[in-house]
C-alpha cells in the first residue's frame, strides 16, 4: 500500500526538449525517508528547428509546463515540500505556482477532507527578472484550443475571417467531429501522464481534480511558438470565475484554472517572457447565456457533433459515451441553457431525451442554488441557471411541464426569482 503521510517532498527533478522529435520529457519524484517513487511524463509537440529566440522562450515556458504537470503526481500524497530541482524562477513565477496549487487543489482538499494547500516550496532563485525576448517572428493567425463543447464553437466562428488554426491536447472522438465539422486546419499535442500514477492510485494515493486548463493552457503556448503563431484565444467565460462552495473558509472553484484571477496570473508570466505572444479569452465578458444565444445563431454545423458531458472523455473507451450521458449536471445545465434558445423538439432531438423528466431533478436544484453546494462541473453561475429557467418557464412549449412549474416554485419560494432586470443584465457583457 502507498502511504501519503510517508511522503516528505515532491521532487520536480528535471525536464528536456528535443527539437528533432518535439517531445519534452519531464522526471518527478514522491520522496519517503527511505524510498522514492519516480514518474516520467511526456509531452508531444511538432519537430522543429527553432530560432534562438523561439528556443529561448519555449524552454521559458516548457520549465512552467514542468511545475504545472507535476501537480499530477504532486496530488498523490500533497507533501509540505514542493522542491524544484531544474531551473531558476523569479519570486513573482512561484507566488503563481502557489496560487494555482492553493486555488487550484481546492477542491481536491474538499473531496478529500484534508486541510487546505499551502506548500513550502524550494528553488533556485532567479538573481534578477530576465529581460522579455524579441524578434520571434511569429507570423501565423490565431490558435484556438477546442475541447467539444459549446464555447469554443462560438470562439471558432467569430474568429474565422483570421484563419484560425484549431489545437487540442490530447483529442477524443467528439472532438475530431467537431474539428472536422469546424473545416479550418489543427495541430495535436499528446500529453502521456506516467502510468505508474494510475497504479499508486488503486493502493492508496489520494487523487482528485487538478487545474488541467492550466497545464492546457502553457501546452498550447509552447505549441504556438514553436508553429509559429503569436497569440493564443481561449473559450474560458466569466461564469468561470464563480466558486462552488466555501471550505475551511476559503471558496473553492472547480474551475479555477478558468478564471479571471488565474488569467490574470498566466499573462503576468507571459508577459514577463516576451511581449510578441498573447493568450486571453475571447469569452471572458459573457454569461453562459449569452455565449449560448451566440451558439445558437452562429453555430449551427456543430449541433449535431459537440458535447460537453464529461462521460464522452472518459480514458477508458468502454466507459465513453457518444455524445450525452443525460444525467449529469453538464448535461443538465446545457439542456436548460439551450432551452432558452432553441424550441424544445430541437433540444430534446439534440440530447435524445426530455431531461427535465428524465434526468435527477435534484441535479437541476443543485444548479437552480437550492442544495448545499454548487455541482462541481463546468456548469453556469447560479444566478443565470435561474434566469434560464424563467426564459423557459415563459417559453409556450415548456411552461406547463409539471418539473418546470415545481422549479419555479422552489425558486420562488426561496425568494430567488430572478427580476426582469437580471434577466436583461445576463445578455449584457460585463
Amino acid at each position: 500500500m502507498f502511504d501519503p503521510s510517508s511522503i516528505r517532498a515532491f521532487r520536480a527533478v528535471s525536464w528536456r526538449f528535443d527539437e528533432a522529435t518535439g517531445v519534452a520529457t519531464f522526471e518527478y519524484a514522491l520522496a519517503a525517508d527511505a524510498h522514492e517513487w519516480t514518474f516520467t511524463e511526456q509531452v508531444s509537440f511538432a519537430p522543429a528547428v527553432l530560432t534562438p529566440p523561439r528556443r529561448a522562450v519555449v524552454d521559458r515556458l516548457l520549465k512552467h509546463l514542468f511545475v504545472a504537470c507535476g501537480i499530477s503526481y504532486f496530488k498523490a500524497a500533497a507533501p509540505p515540500v514542493v522542491r524544484i530541482e531544474q531551473g531558476c524562477f523569479t519570486d513573482a513565477e512561484i507566488a503563481f505556482h502557489r496560487l494555482v496549487i492553493e486555488k487550484g487543489l481546492g477542491e481536491y482538499c474538499f473531496h478529500n477532507e484534508i486541510e487546505l494547500l499551502h506548500p513550502r516550496f524550494d528553488f533556485q532563485p532567479a538573481l534578477s527578472a530576465p529581460e522579455p525576448i524579441r524578434g520571434l517572428g511569429l507570423d501565423r493567425g490565431p490558435l484556438i484550443p477546442v475541447g467539444g463543447g459549446k464555447d469554443s464553437c462560438v470562439t471558432v466562428e467569430a474568429w474565422r475571417s483570421d484563419a484560425p488554426t484549431l489545437i487540442t491536447v490530447n483529442r477524443y472522438p467528439v472532438i475530431q467531429d467537431v474539428i472536422d465539422a469546424s473545416a479550418l486546419p489543427d495541430l495535436l499535442v499528446r500529453r502521456t501522464i506516467d502510468p505508474r500514477l494510475f497504479e499508486l492510485n488503486g493502493v492508496g494515493a489520494l487523487n482528485g481534480h487538478v487545474p488541467i486548463t492550466s497545464i492546457v493552457s502553457l501546452c498550447v503556448l509552447v505549441a504556438a511558438v514553436i508553429r509559429g503563431h503569436g497569440q493564443v484565444v481561449m473559450s474560458n467565460e466569466r461564469s468561470a470565475s464563480e466558486g462552488n462552495v466555501v471550505y475551511r473558509g476559503a471558496e473553492i472553484n472547480h474551475q479555477w484554472s478558468k478564471s479571471a484571477e488565474f488569467e490574470a496570473g498566466l499573462q503576468s508570466v507571459l508577459a514577463a517572457m516576451t511581449p510578441e505572444v498573447t493568450w486571453n479569452s475571447y469569452l471572458r465578458p459573457w454569461s453562459e447565456l449569452a455565449i449560448v444565444d451566440r451558439f445558437v445563431r452562429t453555430g449551427a454545423r456543430y449541433l449535431d457533433v459537440f458535447s460537453s458531458c464529461n462521460a464522452a472523455f472518459r480514458l477508458d473507451p468502454t466507459r465513453r459515451t457518444t455524445r450525452w450521458c443525460g444525467t449529469c449536471p453538464k448535461c443538465q445545465f446545457v439542456f436548460l441553457a439551450l432551452a432558452t434558445a432553441l424550441d424544445r423538439a430541437a433540444v430534446e432531438r439534440i440530447f435524445g431525451a426530455d431531461l427535465f423528466t428524465t434526468s435527477p431533478v435534484k441535479g437541476f436544484e443543485a444548479l437552480l442554488g437550492l442544495a448545499d453546494w454548487k455541482p462541481f462541473e463546468c456548469v453556469g453561475e447560479s444566478g443565470e441557471c435561474r434566469v434560464a429557467l424563467r426564459i423557459v418557464a415563459e417559453r409556450e412549449d415548456w411552461s406547463s411541464h409539471p418539473v418546470v412549474v415545481a422549479l419555479v416554485g422552489a425558486v420562488r419560494a426561496r425568494h430567488l426569482w430572478p427580476s426582469s432586470e437580471e434577466v436583461e443584465a445576463i445578455y449584457a457583457p460585463a
